[in-house]
């Protein structure tokens, strides 16, 4: 079943996000290449994330897939009424229950908010070293508009 978030899930959002997001984020490609930055590893930083989602008004565009009471997975949505895109900054599913239909089911459920939201078109980034992303995000209808290369430089 998917339901809007509610503060209590955020740890267990949190732990579906270390997990899904080893070896496929920025900042632990940043870890990796250049080591500890400050006081913090890379999963603080991607975390952070987690916590901008759900703050204040976000907290209502995000929606989690709940089964016998366990969140399984989520996506968190932003809507710019300005530009009417909305942007999808995260999406995971627990790897041990991934390959049932949860992402799609998730992403239709977030695609269709938008649209009752005003939104004329969704955007969503992942990295090139990602291969769930990179397939499951063309499989959806989502196409290919850009690419980014990311920088750092320690100080």
């Amino acid at each position: 079943m998917i339901r809007p978030y509610l503060p209590q899930d955020l740890g267990r959002l949190k732990q579906i996000t270390e997990i899904c997001f080893d070896g496929v984020s920025i900042d632990r490609n940043i870890e990796e290449k250049f080591g500890p930055i400050g006081d913090q590893d890379w999963r603080f930083r991607k975390l952070r994330h987690i916590d901008a989602d759900v703050s204040g008004d976000n907290a209502r565009c995000v929606f989690v897939f709940e089964e016998e009471g366990e969140v399984l997975g989520y996506i968190t949505t932003r809507l710019d009424k300005d530009t009417h895109i909305g942007w999808i900054p995260n999406m995971a599913v627990d790897p041990a229950f991934q390959g049932r239909g949860l992402g799609r089911q998730l992403m239709a459920h977030a695609l269709e908010f938008m649209r009752s939201q005003g939104m004329e078109a969704a955007k969503i980034e992942t990295l090139e070293q990602n291969p769930v992303g990179s397939q499951f995000y063309p499989d959806v209808g989502f196409e290919e508009v850009g690419r980014q290369i990311h920088y750092l430089m320690r100080l």
